[in-house]
């Protein structure tokens, strides 16, 4: 059986480097992408890597329901890995995490979205890579609006690994997101 483990430090959550400072690019960049996702098979590893797991993302007004800036961080506990959806506006091969909820305790579904309180379906949460098309290249930190974000290096291993695994496109894979002291 095929599984997904995160292991999230709890230094994670503190981002801003100056905390009296506002939520900004030049400011939530501390202790960035230092949270492990691995694949498992069977109970054994079949491959680790690095990945932005915290909402450092979470400039301007929060969405009614919210209830602290970095809330649209996957909460731990269990969820869903629905593999290979479409990328969208997305680099690369990405994962939509459905059936959990984040840290304001609100739902994110079985097609990785929210509704707000007014009925408005938002967000989309998923793994993704930190690849900027204004760029042309990944940023240098993973900037999480709730998505788990590796390198794109990462993200083509994590998605080499899963294939190896037998996964393919439409396969959903549990999930378990946990929480490390240091």
């Amino acid at each position: 059986m095929i599984t997904i483990l995160i292991n999230r430090k709890k230094s994670s959550y503190d981002y801003k480097a100056y905390p009296k400072r506002p939520d900004s690019f030049q400011n939530n960049w501390k202790n960035n992408t230092q949270d492990v996702i691995r694949i498992l098979k069977d109970n054994t590893v079949a491959g680790s890597w690095l990945c932005q797991s915290v909402a450092n993302y979470c400039f301007g007004a929060m969405m009614p329901g919210d209830t602290m800036a970095h809330g649209d961080t996957v909460a731990p506990g269990a969820f869903r890995l629905k593999c290979f959806v479409p990328p969208r506006n997305f680099s690369g091969e990405i994962h939509a995490i459905t059936r959990t909820t984040d840290l304001d305790g609100q739902l994110i579904d079985r097609n990785a979205m929210q509704r707000t309180l007014n009925g408005y379906t938002i967000g989309r949460w998923l793994i993704h890579n930190r690849y900027s098309k204004k760029l042309g290249r990944d940023t240098h930190y993973g900037w999480s609006a709730g998505c788990i974000i590796l390198s794109s290096q990462d993200l083509k291993s994590f998605n080499t690994t899963l294939r190896s695994c037998g996964i393919r496109p439409g396969d959903e894979i549990h999930g378990m997101l946990e929480e490390e002291e240091c």
